[in-house]
């Protein structure tokens, strides 16, 4: 795997393996808890985690053309992913049910890792500009770009249930 490519990696899984310790020791009532009725519970914050990866890792090997490229757009998701911004889901395949089993999520959470590990060690330096995703807002993106995506997307929440878990 390209250096770059296994460093943007390795952070995200050990940050992903990180909340999955911490979730897997919380009392399951506060993992399903909802702060508020429009609120998230852990649980759905998870969930969505969880299928938004499965949703990029399978796209991520079709490397075909998504389009035109809209960096604005990416910029602006990335913006409200830092900054914590309440957002609807532009994805209605990734809204969660908040019916899922904490186990059942963190094995195909493992599943899309792999999924990705596999995609990210056959990429070449001639591959890194090429679109291999397409986000419903940000349109095409490149598997840098896809990362740092998935990174912004992954800390965003991982936040939002450490907020949770500290409010118990």
């Amino acid at each position: 795997m390209l250096t770059e490519l296994r460093q943007q990696y390795d952070q995200l899984e050990d940050a992903r393996l990180a909340l999955v310790k911490k979730v897997r020791e919380l009392n399951p009532k506060l993992l399903r808890y909802k702060p508020e009725p429009e609120r998230w519970s852990i649980l759905e914050d998870l969930q969505h985690m969880v299928l938004a990866e499965q949703k990029t890792a399978l796209k991520l090997g079709t490397a075909a053309v998504f389009g035109e490229k809209n960096p604005e757009m990416l910029a602006m998701v990335l913006q409200v992913l830092d900054q914590d911004m309440v957002v609807d889901v532009p994805d209605p395949e990734m809204v969660p049910d908040g019916d899922a089993a904490l186990e059942d999520l963190i094995r195909n959470w493992d599943q899309a890792r792999k999924d990705l590990y596999r995609f990210l060690s056959d990429c070449g330096p001639d591959d890194l500009e090429a679109p291999v995703s397409h986000h419903v807002v940000a349109g095409p993106l490149t598997v840098v770009e896809c990362l740092g995506l998935l990174a912004s997307h992954f800390h965003h929440h991982r936040r939002r249930i450490e907020a949770a878990i500290d409010r118990r």
